[in-house]
């Protein structure tokens, strides 16, 4: 009889609506129901939710519980923890006074709110337990996100507008690793109008449990059913997985590590031949797998691979080794610019996962291939004489300079690059190709790193402006007579290149800077660069020393006279 009363009330609830000309559903409050029947019904999970508006969106607050609270949890509807709650201080009981952590009967806060009522504001503060499990970064828009080994950031924790949003990934996990539930506090409601009438009084209400919800719906109506409203409390609980579900060390080893094969040697019917790049499987000096590649072979690879890592702020790049921060790094061969060398054993040793696949779609056969000088010194002969890589002998050369003519002069040569060109060592490269978008990057980055950042404040004036004739100047009064065609060269190529429209200078460069052949092109353009730098430096020395020797003369002379 009570049921059937119901069903007449709820078909009342219809008609006053569709009378109103109001959506059924909504005020039936559907999508709510959906949401408290399953808190973890996409990506992302609100756990916090406020509005200063109670119709139009709904107010959630989520939390954790121990399991045994469940019983009573989905006992009533009403909120048992709000956000502004879980404060810690001092309790006075029967038994004393005692400190408590605000989350010691049983209950952890995702979200926290603490008001301040003089500012008459808010703010949240996000679990720090959460945060401190999983290393999220809070970046600078105040949410927070999981960097994986790459450097890649992945948004964990979305703050906006009064909204917290968690992934739901991550929820499950957590409350999987800590064994506790999950408690999700609904309140909305629903209005015809912008203000409550007087006069409105309860149609019917309605109670309903579920194996993990429990929610409660009232109707209310005025006399002359000229307004309808609906409030739904309810609560729901997620019960965590078993903790060998967590994906947490040291429940995070389910999953094998990957190690794909490489082409180690092409046969002669052009097919290749593979081998795994796990460093326990590779033969080695000291006997292990005698008849597996060894550990050091030489696998191969287009110059491309490396773009992705020159493009990213997180990673440096240099002729001899890939780094992402402090995370991890391999030891490669980019001497050679026409292709990249890393060691069979380093792909399955120092390279994450995630990379090796990226490096596998860029494999070459290792036919008509070698490795460096440079890497062969090294690696093999473990010289300390190695000869360096163009680029490297580049930017020893400009560090050695700049230190000498600190040291001579109290101040650098040149300025330290700016923060927002602080990659341009790594777009600082000998060409892989051809392509002009390649070698105007590569020449407008060594211009700057070369002639732009000369820092003209600590140099003579001279009759025409530029850093080039400054610096020429200051050398002539020192009396070293400095060759400064290389600079004047690269500028002109910048000039003639990339400033302005391709024209008569341009045509003029050709076949005497410019061959076409963009590698052989920046290798010599770098390799001048390289030996002016160092004859500078190396005359600044000798300058030095001549100074040192006249006083130490002047100083014999003046003792002698004594």
């Amino acid at each position: 009889m009570q049921e059937t009363n119901m069903a007449d009330k709820l078909e009342e609830v219809e008609r006053i609506s569709g009378n109103l000309g109001l959506e059924t559903s909504l005020f039936q409050q559907i999508d709510i129901i959906q949401l408290v029947a399953n808190p973890f019904n996409s990506m992302w999970t609100t756990v916090y939710q406020t509005s200063h508006d109670l119709y139009s969106i709904p107010a959630i607050f989520s939390c954790l519980a121990d399991t045994k609270h469940e019983s009573k949890i989905l006992d009533g509807t009403d909120w048992l923890r709000h956000a502004g709650g879980f404060n810690p201080g001092f309790c006075e009981t029967s038994a004393g006074t005692h400190y408590v952590t605000g989350r010691s009967d049983g209950y952890d806060f995702l979200v926290k709110e603490v008001y301040f009522h003089a500012l008459e504001t808010a703010q949240l503060h996000i679990n720090q337990e959460f945060v401190f499990l999983f290393e999220l970064f809070r970046g600078e828009d105040g949410c927070y996100y999981a960097i994986d080994e790459c450097g890649c950031k992945e948004k964990v924790v979305d703050i906006a507008d009064n909204v917290v949003r968690f992934k739901t990934s991550y929820i499950m996990r957590y409350i999987t690793a800590k064994q506790m539930l999950y408690v999700q506090f609904i309140d909305s409601r629903r209005s015809s109008e912008s203000s409550y009438p007087m006069g409105a009084e309860l149609m019917c209400e309605e109670d309903c449990r579920g194996d993990s919800y429990h929610y409660g719906i009232w109707y209310q109506s005025t006399k002359g059913r000229d307004y309808l409203f609906s409030m739904l409390f309810a609560r729901s609980i997620v019960r965590p997985k078993n903790v060998n579900e967590c994906k947490i060390w040291p429940y995070d080893r389910e999953t094998e590590e990957q190690f794909p094969e490489f082409i180690v040697a092409e046969l002669p019917d052009g097919s290749y031949k593979r081998f795994s790049c796990d460093p326990s499987k590779l033969a080695n000096y000291f006997g292990a797998n005698p008849d597996a590649p060894h550990y050091l072979t030489p696998v191969y690879f287009k110059p491309d691979v490396l773009d992705r890592y020159r493009n990213n702020p997180h990673f440096k790049v240099t002729e001899r080794r890939l780094s992402c921060g402090t995370q991890w790094s391999v030891e490669i061969d980019n001497i050679i610019s026409s292709r990249v060398m890393v060691y069979l054993g380093d792909l399955g040793r120092d390279l994450p996962q995630s990379e090796r696949r990226h490096f596998l779609a860029h494999e070459i056969s290792p036919t008509e291939q070698h490795m460096s000088e440079t890497a062969f010194a090294e690696d093999f002969l473990c010289s300390f004489y190695a000869p360096l890589g163009p680029i490297s002998a580049l930017f020893a050369a400009r560090d050695e300079l700049n230190n000498t003519w600190t040291t001579k002069f109290g101040h650098p040569l040149f300025r330290p690059l700016h923060l927002d060109e602080s990659d341009m060592e790594k777009l600082i490269r000998i060409p892989s190709g051809n392509g002009r978008q390649e070698f105007d990057t590569v020449i407008l980055n060594l211009t700057k790193y070369c002639v732009d950042y000369l820092d003209e404040t600590a140099l003579i004036s001279a009759e025409q402006s530029g850093g080039i004739n400054k610096l020429e100047a200051t050398l002539s009064k020192l009396m070293i007579d400095a060759d400064l065609t290389p600079l004047r060269d690269l500028q002109k190529v910048r000039s003639a290149c990339m400033a302005h429209a391709k024209g008569k200078k341009y045509e003029q460069l050709k076949g005497r800077l410019l061959t076409g052949d963009c590698q052989k092109d920046v290798s010599q353009l770098v390799e001048r660069l390289a030996s002016m730098m160092s004859q500078i430096a190396s005359d600044i020395e000798l300058l030095a020393a001549d100074n040192e020797t006249d006083e130490g003369i002047a100083n014999d002379e003046s003792g002698a006279a004594s």
